[in-house]
């Protein structure tokens, strides 16, 4: 690719096309990487995997709220989804890669108001892909997380917006964007913070939220978070206990001075892991910006980007100083480091344009996309030969054809775990499927019907599971439960290695499992 220079060192009537070609490419481009991985993951496992079950379990009805971990948007929009293609993996596919190429689309016009040129903003949108989890984890995972780089982004543009034009209807757009990030993720929080300090440190933006307008924004985030918040307050949700089950290893006392140390320690290496392909590429990057002109002067957003990045970290750090925390998991970083991407696509862009760097970053680009498509078809064809639990390879099938044969159509299934609920819950879309380990709270339907308990005797064992006897309890089933029956079958894509199901038919519960 021949060197992007600014839109100003070019002809005129070049000027105009320029936009046209980079958008056009980057809807070429992303059409083809999005068809290639829907295409590669309904071959490699007809099921639906990690974060997908748990939103299976979920979008059985539209209600304001379904686990308190998580805010609703992302089941909505699998609700949505199963309405165009039915309750099937093809839909969960198909809105995991719409919200992939929306991460894409959001980033490249990120890029449009903050680089010189449309093809820099088009290396910059791409560069997402030098972030660990759009490298891998996106492909093997993540739906929530998925949706907050969405909104991320999305809020991100709109504040760019906003602050460029500063209309009334730019201050309620931006509102709507922030209402629906936090309807994304709870997380979303962390970055509206970052960015807010971000902004604030930087005077000409700094005038932008000082404006009285911006009430409209808060206006509009709380009309659009408000119904979901309602429903919060009687979820009576214990968020700060979560979070320090979620970023305190369990079960281990250490002094302060020690926890202080771990947890910086992870955030030090969360953040090394998630830029781990922008990390990498970086040397040559530099070495090819060798002998380039000094940088021009920056922009606000220019200098907000970074800062975006810095303040997102820092809220991190201070978790590890007020609340102790020590485990970060990767998704931690979107909020405080997805636009890292941006933000060096703006330090290379300030330079002479960039010149022969941003070969270096298509290059690497390039590189990472042909890793990601080789490990997941590595996964598929090889996992089930060394795999634990072996979820994608799961043999749902197996029991979803015994429970046809034992003649169940509709009632009421209660898994053990989630990722088999999630997957029986696809198989029989007429039927109410709970998950002992997950519980939401959906309505129940009529009696009609038969009341199965079920879970997979592989990886739980041949006993009713710990999660399904309190269920059993709960509810007054326990008196009831019948001697339980199992079915086999090798797991997929495995010659040898055998995956198990248990089940009962409650005969004396409705189809609600409810004791008749």
């Amino acid at each position: 690719m021949a060197a992007i220079e600014h839109d100003a060192a070019r002809p005129a009537a070049r000027r105009g096309f320029s936009a046209i070609d980079a958008t056009a490419g980057l809807l070429i481009v992303l059409s083809v990487y999005l068809v290639l991985h829907m295409a590669l993951r309904i071959w490699a496992s007809p099921l639906i995997g990690k974060n997908d079950v748990q939103e299976a379990v979920s979008a059985q009805a539209w209600l304001l709220g379904y686990h308190p971990r998580n805010p609703p948007l992302h089941t909505w929009l699998v609700m949505g989804a199963y309405a165009v293609f039915g309750p099937t993996t093809l839909a969960h596919v198909v809105l995991k890669h719409v919200l992939l190429g929306a991460a894409y689309v959001f980033a490249y016009l990120c890029g449009r108001e903050v680089l010189s040129t449309p093809k820099a903003a088009f290396v910059a949108a791409v560069s997402l892909t030098l972030l660990g989890p759009f490298a891998w984890t996106v492909h093997t995972a993540l739906t929530h997380t998925l949706l907050l780089a969405v909104a991320v982004l999305a809020a991100l543009w709109t504040a760019m917006r906003l602050s460029a034009r500063r209309r009334l209807i730019d201050y309620i757009v931006f509102g709507l964007a922030l209402g629906f990030g936090f309807l994304a993720k709870y997380s979303f929080s962390l970055f509206f913070v970052a960015l807010v300090a971000a902004m604030m440190s930087v005077r000409d933006l700094r005038r932008t939220l000082m404006d009285w307008r911006i009430l409209a924004s808060l206006a509009a985030a709380l009309i659009v978070f408000a119904p979901h918040g309602l429903w919060m307050l009687g979820a009576r949700f214990d968020f700060v206990a979560f979070l320090a089950e979620k970023q305190r290893t369990a079960d281990v006392v250490r002094p302060y001075a020690g926890d202080v140390g771990r947890g910086l320690g992870n955030i030090a290496l969360g953040a090394l892991t998630f830029t781990a392909p922008m990390v990498l590429t970086a040397p040559f990057v530099l070495w090819r910006l060798r002998g380039a002109p000094p940088a021009a002067p920056s922009s606000a957003w220019g200098r907000a980007l970074g800062r975006i990045c810095l303040a997102g970290l820092t809220i991190l750090v201070l978790d590890v100083f007020v609340l102790r925390a020590t485990e970060f998991e990767l998704r931690y970083f979107t909020c405080a480091l997805l636009a890292a991407p941006m933000a060096a696509a703006y330090w290379i862009d300030q330079r002479n344009g960039g010149g022969g760097a941003w070969r270096v970053v298509l290059v690497s680009v390039a590189l990472v996309t042909l890793v990601g498509v080789g490990g997941v078809i590595g996964k598929a064809l090889w996992d089930q030969q060394s795999c634990d639990r072996c979820w994608d390879e799961m043999r749902a099938d197996r029991l979803e054809d015994a429970l046809r044969t034992e003649g169940f159509t509709r009632g009421t299934i209660v898994a053990d775990h989630y990722n088999l609920a999630g997957n029986l819950r696809l198989a029989f879309p007429n039927a109410r499927i709970v998950a002992a380990n997950y519980e939401v709270g959906l309505p129940r339907q009529s009696a009609e019907g038969m009341c199965v308990l079920a879970w997979n005797a592989r990886t739980a064992g041949d006993a009713l599971p710990a999660d399904l006897t309190a269920y059993a309890r709960q509810t007054g089933l326990a008196p009831l439960l019948p001697q339980p029956r199992y079915v086999e079958g090798l797991l997929r894509r495995s010659a040898t290695r055998m995956d198990r199901f248990g089940y009962m038919i409650v005969t004396g519960a409705d189809g609600a499992c409810r004791p008749r």
